[in-house]
């Protein structure tokens, strides 16, 4: 059946002796670039098409590119890596299991039919054979003599048909496009190719492979190609499809440089090799590293407008980081977090805390100056932090005996905690893993120094660690430098923050807004209107243009940071969904149900159970 000579590793014989070469070529992810850096990329692999001599057979399978390379070739904007497995990369480990048919064949347990491509659309968009299904498309550059003959030959055919008392204008173009690609061969810029392309349909079953056959039949159509199905010479070509094989080219057309560059899907959706698994548009699975070396710093910025997905992402960052051993610390403005707290045994932080926990000098001054209304200057805060600092070289163990030292200096700065001593404890909070804090508990007052107390308890969690913050930065205008600090120097202690935020325009405005902008490496920019400034390109905000989230299907967002800008979605399971969904709807049927039931099973048993009923079918598993 494999009509080879010797296969070692990536390096293959043929029976007439051919030597060759199989390799997967890894392409850049372009599709966040500008038009013209794309077609700037599609531009020099045309020039390395150009530069290639020999013959060579380019494979699309399962979303994956390779090439069956007969002598040496180079590709920019790639990595060319040597596939050791060329025969199973295309009939998987079955190639004893070849069976024939009238107009398909059966590899192992599946179902397999080729169609050659008679007549190639007129034009491609980049970017559009990816969505084709898996295809071997064999190509053979033709002599820049032979190759002028031939379009001489074209052009003076499509001449004659300007002088009709109609004018042709099909025929005028094609007269037109010959002349340029005529001119570019003479300059060595172009080329022209014999190629021939056969599209692998593939199925679990016959009745299904007829139907997908259908559908690919229509959508060539459509896009005004033609598509012929082989049956009386189905075991000569597709045995020639095989690695090594050479290409027969008897189903060749005649194909110049420029579109042959287009018919490669260039391209794969990429971020990092694992870590948190989200999907492409086309629908290609995507691996986010929060932690990965690479990155200047952990944290996250997650903006857009209600209702597109915010919190969602949100709760699976921090779900996908619990699974992996990170600590994590929540401080919650509308239950948004409530359920995923809860059902992985968050703790949730009393309503009393010590700000005498932790004895940083720095840390308690910034927790005084929050309460404090008037803004004091350099000077002042410089004896505030001394004064501190000196006091603590002594036995005070007690916020308020810091306060009264403190009154040496500073008179009548107890007064500023006198409505704010019931939330003040001795007692000291146990670290734990996961600590969930709902601040719609705590008075307004309140808020800006609990916030500073939860950094330093955040920062004393031992490992990596995540820190999530509902909207609340309007609170910390006073803090401005040391949640700056804060932010740059995270990362020092494996430490990710993620900052949630409605508007970029408005937040950019304020100072601690600008400079949490600038010290959030990933940014996560859910749909929402933005004006071109210092943070956002017009090429940006029209890419950002395009994000929309399907409710009850995905959420979808532009991936932002230094080295990526690409379009991703978010699809929830079913378990996820009733976790992590803020529709009100949904979470009044849920606590409803939790009510009734929670005498007998527990949160996690309500929420499971509560799943299973809307999705009979749904079996669960630890999705961590």
């Amino acid at each position: 059946m494999i009509p080879l000579f010797e296969v070692n590793g990536h390096e293959l014989v043929s029976l007439n002796g051919k030597k060759s070469s199989f390799y997967q070529i890894i392409p850049s992810d372009i599709e966040g670039m500008t038009d013209f850096s794309q077609k700037e990329i599609f531009s020099e692999l045309e020039r390395n098409l150009v530069d290639y001599e020999d013959m060579a057979k380019i494979y699309w399978i399962n979303n994956k590119l390779y090439i069956n390379a007969f002598s040496d070739i180079e590709l920019a904007n790639a990595e060319i890596k040597p596939c050791n497995e060329p025969l199973t990369t295309f009939i998987n480990n079955y190639s004893d299991q070849v069976s024939f048919y009238e107009n398909y064949l059966t590899v192992g347990n599946e179902f397999i039919r080729l169609l050659s491509i008679k007549d190639y659309p007129a034009s491609l968009n980049l970017l559009e054979t990816q969505i084709w299904p898996d295809f071997v498309l064999n190509l053979k550059k033709i002599e820049k003599t032979h190759a002028k003959t031939k379009i001489n030959f074209k052009r003076k055919l499509h001449y004659s048909n300007l002088f009709k008392g109609m004018r042709d204008v099909d025929s005028e173009n094609a007269y037109n496009e010959a002349e340029d690609l005529l001119d570019s061969i003479a300059r060595g810029d172009s080329a022209l190719f014999e190629v021939e392309t056969f599209l692998i349909i593939r199925s679990n079953s016959k009745e299904y492979l007829d139907q997908k056959t259908e559908e690919v039949f229509q959508n060539f159509k459509s896009i005004d190609g033609y598509l012929f199905q082989e049956e009386r010479g189905l075991p000569y070509f597709f045995q020639s499809l095989i690695p090594g094989v050479p290409a027969s080219f008897k189903r060749s057309d005649l194909c110049p440089s420029g579109y042959l560059s287009y018919l490669l899907p260039f391209h794969r959706d990429f971020i990092h090799l694992d870590g948190l698994k989200l999907s492409s548009r086309q629908g290609n699975d995507l691996y986010i590293n929060l932690f990965s070396k690479s990155a200047i710093n952990y944290n996250v910025l997650i903006t857009g407008t209600s209702g597109q997905g915010k919190s969602m992402m949100a709760n699976k960052i921090l779900e996908h980081e619990l699974s992996n051993g990170v600590k994590g610390m929540i401080l919650d403005l509308g239950n948004s977090f409530y359920k995923t707290s809860k059902f992985y045994k968050g703790e949730v932080l009393s309503d009393k805390f010590n700000p005498m926990q932790f004895r940083n000098p720095r840390y308690l001054k910034e927790f005084i100056l929050s309460v404090i209304e008037e803004k004091i200057g350099k000077k002042e805060e410089g004896k505030l932090f001394e004064s501190i600092k000196s006091i603590l070289e002594g036995e005070i163990t007690k916020f308020s005996d810091l306060l009264l030292a403190l009154e040496k200096d500073f008179e009548g700065i107890s007064y500023y905690f006198s409505e704010l001593e019931t939330f003040f404890t001795e007692e000291e909070c146990e670290l734990n893993n996961l600590t969930y804090c709902d601040f719609s508990n705590y008075p307004e007052a309140m808020k800006a120094p609990l916030i500073i107390y939860l950094i330093e308890f955040f920062k004393h969690l031992e490992g990596k660690k995540i820190f999530v913050f509902d909207e609340c930065w309007h609170l910390l205008n006073k803090n401005a430098d040391y949640i700056a600090e804060c932010f740059r120097t995270f990362r020092k202690h494996q430490a990710s923050a993620i900052a949630i935020s409605q508007n970029l325009d408005d937040f950019s405005i304020t100072q601690l807004g600008r400079v949490i902008i600038q010290n959030t490496y990933w940014k996560f920019m859910f749909r929402q209107s933005l004006s071109v400034s210092e943070f956002m390109d017009q090429h940006t905000i029209e890419l950002l243009n395009t994000i929309k989230s399907k409710k009850g299907d995905y959420s979808e967002f532009l991936l932002l940071s230094e080295d990526h800008k690409k379009p991703i979605r978010y699809y929830p399971s079913y378990l996820e969904y009733q976790l992590f969904t803020s529709d009100r709807e949904d979470n009044n049927k849920l606590f409803n149900y939790i009510n009734t039931n929670n005498e007998f099973l527990s949160f996690q048993e309500c929420l499971i159970n509560f799943t299973k009923l809307k999705h009979p079918f749904w079996e669960y598993t630890d999705e961590r």
